[in-house]
């Protein structure tokens, strides 16, 4: 199953320009799969733990769920997907076609959706 998520992300990577990779974690930072088209040197674990942080206090501002975050940094444009307890994390160049991610990300949480299933029952039984 994580080999044919891995193709996928891998597809998804080639049709986005300026993108440099793709993870999917659990909400803690494990990685569960990942495609990348360099050796970018940001750690997607600790990013996807500080998003599940960041998610859950922007959900006590009172203006609705969260379901993303943008980040833009002096290298790298961070895009983060909430597919509870799955959190998707694309990784481009400041010229990264934002808009394709964003258009990208209710397909891939369609292909995800067996794995957050397994992820979030085995959550429920600890």
């Amino acid at each position: 199953v994580l080999e044919a998520v891995n193709k996928h992300l891998r597809d998804v990577a080639a049709g986005i320009s300026g993108l440099v990779g793709i993870s999917v974690s659990d909400r803690d930072g494990l990685t569960l799969a990942k495609s990348s088209t360099e050796d970018s040197k940001i750690n997607t674990s600790t990013l996807s733990a500080v998003f599940s942080s960041a998610t859950e206090q922007a959900g006590k501002l009172s203006l609705g769920s969260n379901s993303s975050i943008i980040t833009y940094t002096d290298k790298y444009v961070i895009v983060q997907a909430a597919h509870t307890p799955l959190v998707i994390t694309f990784v481009g160049t400041e010229y990264l076609n934002v808009g394709l991610v964003m258009k990208a990300i209710p397909a891939l949480r369609s292909k995800l959706e067996n794995i957050r299933e397994k992820v979030d029952s085995i959550i429920s039984l600890a």
